[in-house]
């Protein structure tokens, strides 16, 4: 069902070969793929840790962005306006190859792969102005809707055990005059949805710990998007912490594959650099600095 649409330079060998030269493994985890402009429009980037060294990963001169990694770490599924409509893609890292899985006149994007490599999750406009989350087969096809709230919803994340999905979306609060971005969970089975948080300001970006027993997200905590810390909460809701806590704004928080780092947006908008932490806060360093926005990092899964 994918339609091939193009074939990216021969990025091969700097992808695949970050391992030592003794080794034919390549560590994953030491792999975080992000969205930026640096190259004058946005696209999808690769930075290897151990080389320090960053590759354009899709080189078009659409919009391309809101990534998902395939377990197995050797494809992304991605939101792009390159057909002229913002629709999802897939592409095969070693091959370059890129597919189109949706085809629709609404907006879709936000694609987040189930831990099983079978479905992606998606947000689509197809039937609400406001947004709500479907599930597809990885060929693109059998597509679900999973909410009917006619409310803004986004960035879907898979818990581990592919049973149910976090993400963000407007909810009302008793003492607040405006809407805030909370999130919420949704049992697939069931489609029974639970709030977790009920914070001021706007939170989101649900990640969850691979080990399934906490999920990372941005809360804010300044006006207008000013400033936010990364926060982590354990599936209920209950047990939340406060990570980064500093003044600092902070978004995106995404856990390594072994559980021991973070990744996240470090900035105010512009610039937003790459930073990397490990998950209880502590030893915060910048992983490079660059004058425009770089952002949305998701560690390389383990093979």
């Amino acid at each position: 069902m994918w339609k091939s649409v193009g074939v990216l330079a021969a990025i091969v060998s700097l992808l695949m070969g970050c391992a030592p030269a003794e080794s034919d493994e390549r560590p994953e985890s030491d792999q975080i793929a992000f969205v930026s402009d640096r190259d004058g429009n946005s696209d999808i980037f690769l930075f290897d840790l151990g080389r320090d060294s960053v590759v354009n990963l899709t080189a078009h001169p659409a919009m391309d962005y809101g990534f998902s990694w395939s377990p197995d770490g050797e494809a992304l599924a991605f939101a792009s306006d390159r057909d002229g409509n913002q629709e999802i893609y897939l592409l095969d890292i070693a091959s370059g190859v890129v597919s189109r899985l949706t085809e629709h006149e609404a907006r879709d994007g936000s694609p987040s792969w189930s831990p099983d490599g079978q479905q992606i999750a998606f947000v689509s406009r197809r039937h609400s102005d406001s947004g709500e989350i479907y599930v597809m087969n990885v060929d693109g096809g059998e597509v679900r809707r999973i909410t009917d709230n006619d409310r803004y919803e986004e960035v879907p994340s898979w818990s581990p055990d592919g049973a149910s999905l976090a993400f963000g979306a407007l909810a009302s609060a008793a003492d607040a005059v405006d809407p805030t971005l909370q999130i919420f969970r949704v049992q697939l089975a069931t489609r029974v949805e639970s709030q977790l948080t009920f914070l001021a300001g706007h939170n989101s970006a649900p990640r969850w710990a691979p080990d399934g027993s906490a999920i990372f997200f941005y809360g804010q905590v300044g006006e207008a998007f000013e400033g936010a810390d990364i926060m982590v909460m354990a599936p209920d809701g209950t047990a939340l912490r406060n990570l980064t806590n500093d003044g600092e704004p902070d978004w995106q928080p995404d856990p390594s594959p072994d559980g021991s780092r973070i990744v996240f947006a470090r900035g105010p908008g512009e610039p937003l650099d790459l930073w990397v932490m490990r998950t209880d806060g502590t030893e915060r360093r910048a992983l490079f600095t660059n004058p425009g926005r770089d952002e949305q990092p998701k560690w390389r899964p383990r093979p």
